[in-house]
């Protein structure tokens, strides 16, 4: 490989790492934009908000949920899930299988704000596609 073609390859791996920067800022401003005035703008409500959508309609039991705020402990998560349930971001339902416990699932509230924020994010990152030349 001669040292034009090493330049080139830099040159374009810097440019597509500046895409998804600018991608990923969209998503966070996207965020911001959608959940700071209601106090979920930070990243523990993210990763929360993420994987319960990843969950799709079923809904995880409450310790499932705490599971999912990663990187604080299990009282900070208590913490995360109550305010979700109490502001009505989360449903809380009735554990067909255990009547002690309760199962959370996304408020229709939440999952219209979060697929606002991923439809801002989603055109941001395939327009990085588009310009690498990439089908999404």
């Amino acid at each position: 490989m001669s040292l034009t073609s090493t330049k080139t390859d830099r040159g374009r791996k810097a440019q597509a790492r500046r895409r998804f920067l600018l991608a990923l800022r969209e998503l966070d401003d996207a965020w911001v934009a959608t959940f700071h005035k209601s106090g979920f703008g930070d990243i523990y409500f993210s990763r929360l908000f993420t994987e319960l959508w990843l969950h799709d309609s079923v809904a995880v039991s409450k310790t499932q949920a705490y599971d999912l705020v990663k990187g604080v402990s299990v009282q900070t998560a208590m913490k995360y899930v109550n305010k979700a349930i109490a502001d009505g971001y989360l449903d809380e339902l009735d554990n067909p299988t255990d009547k002690r416990s309760r199962l959370l699932r996304m408020s229709p509230l939440l999952r219209d704000q979060f697929a606002q924020v991923i439809d801002r994010a989603n055109d941001a990152f395939l327009a990085i596609f588009e310009e690498d030349g990439l089908k999404p």
